[in-house]
Parts: structure tokens; C-alpha cells; sequence
């Protein structure tokens, strides 16, 4: 599915803006400053919303208003399938190396998975909490596709994968995914850093951290 955040962005501050500045030319006469300056009302909280989807939502002293982990970065993973997964005899049957690099807003999350043999890419996504719960999980779709060298015994396929964070700034996280080649799994992921630019399983794999500062780096 895809999530036109950045352009929805741009439209939403820009009919603002244009119709705060239309106001101020189209001749009305508001008689004081204060009226003047509820013109410009809609583009301030246009403003302020996108400036919560961005970036205020993960700052400490708003983090406490949302349930929602912040979970973008280079995510070090390994697969475990079960025993019962449909794998063929020369296939991986785990554990499996892999990477995972998370871009997030509030309102916006994309997933991309590396192994040393695919690629996978999240189609669409929701939020879950359960009653009592800290925050909350991830679950999304993916899409996986394969080196053309493997896609004779691993086709392209979609899944399923739910990412249990525990905490609002996890570390460390626990999943579990499943696909419709009847092969399905556990997952446990360790926080690498926040970059996001990797663009291969060689490079995750080749990159050097930075050290992770806190929920706000």
C-alpha cells in the first residue's frame, strides 16, 4: 500500500498558507492584530501537526502522550522457522542472518528486510495495543523478493510479521512472521543504530555503528 506522507505534507501546509495569505488580499477588514492573526490559524496547526509527525512525537516530554515505540534505524535479526516450515531440503533452515532498516514518522512506518539471499519490503501496516499493554505492537505485510540465482527454489512471495518493542525506545525487540509459502518463524532483533541508508544485506552487514544515544538521537 502506498503512503504518500511527504507530498500529503506539502499539501496540507501549502492550502493553508494559501488560504491565510488569501485572506489577508481579498480586501476584508479585520479592525484589530488579533483578528489579523487568526488568518494565519489553520497554517500554524498545519504547521504544528507535521511538526508532531516529524519529529516532537519521539522527544521525551511528548513522548508521553503517545503509546506508539520508535523504532526506525538498523536492526540486527535473526530468523528462526520452525520445524514445520515447508523449506526445501538445500534451503536456510535457520537460524538466519539478517538485517531490518525501520523509517518512521508518527504517522508513517516503512520496513525493509535484507537477507543474505532476498529483499522485503512492507505493503501496509497498523498499530495494536493490547488492554494494560505499555505500547504498542507492529504488525505489516510484506513483500518478498529473492536473487534471481535462488528464485528457483525460493519464488517471490508475501508474508506477515508482527514486532513486539516492549518498551517506547527498545533496544531489543521479539517477533514472529509467516508466509504464504507455508514457512513461518520467530524473530529476535538487536538496535544496531539510527541510520537508515543501507541498501543490501552486504552493506548492513559491512557497516560501522555509531554509538546509540537515546530515545531523541
Amino acid at each position: 500500500m502506498s503512503r504518500p506522507a511527504q507530498p500529503v505534507r506539502y499539501t496540507v501546509v501549502g492550502v493553508s498558507v494559501v488560504y491565510a495569505v488569501v485572506l489577508q488580499l481579498a480586501g476584508l477588514r479585520l479592525d484589530t492584530p488579533l483578528k489579523q492573526a487568526l488568518t494565519f490559524l489553520p497554517a500554524v496547526a498545519a504547521g504544528i501537526l507535521v511538526a508532531w509527525d516529524l519529529l516532537l512525537w519521539r522527544l521525551p516530554g511528548f513522548a508521553r502522550l503517545t503509546k506508539r515505540p520508535r523504532l526506525d534505524g538498523l536492526w540486527r535479526v535473526e530468523l528462526h522457522p520452525t520445524a514445520e516450515s515447508r523449506i526445501p531440503p538445500e534451503g536456510n533452515h535457520g537460524p538466519i542472518a539478517a538485517y531490518l532498516v525501520i523509517t518512521q514518522t508518527s504517522w508513517s512506518i516503512a520496513v525493509r528486510q535484507y537477507t543474505g539471499e532476498s529483499t522485503s519490503d512492507s505493503r501496509a501496516h497498523y498499530w495494536q495495543r493490547s488492554p494494560g499493554a505499555a505500547v504498542e505492537t507492529l504488525a505489516f505485510l510484506y513483500d518478498n523478493t529473492p536473487e534471481q540465482r535462488h528464485q528457483d527454489r525460493s519464488p517471490r512471495h508475501l508474508g506477515t510479521c508482527l514486532l513486539d518493542p516492549a518498551s517506547k525506545a527498545p533496544r531489543e525487540m521479539a517477533g514472529w512472521y509467516f508466509t504464504d509459502r507455508y514457512t513461518k518463524g520467530d524473530m529476535t532483533l538487536e538496535l544496531v543504530d539510527r541510520s537508515t541508508g543501507h541498501p543490501s544485506f552486504a552493506s548492513a552487514h559491512a557497516y560501522r555503528p555509531r554509538p546509540v544515544r537515546g530515545a531523541c538521537d
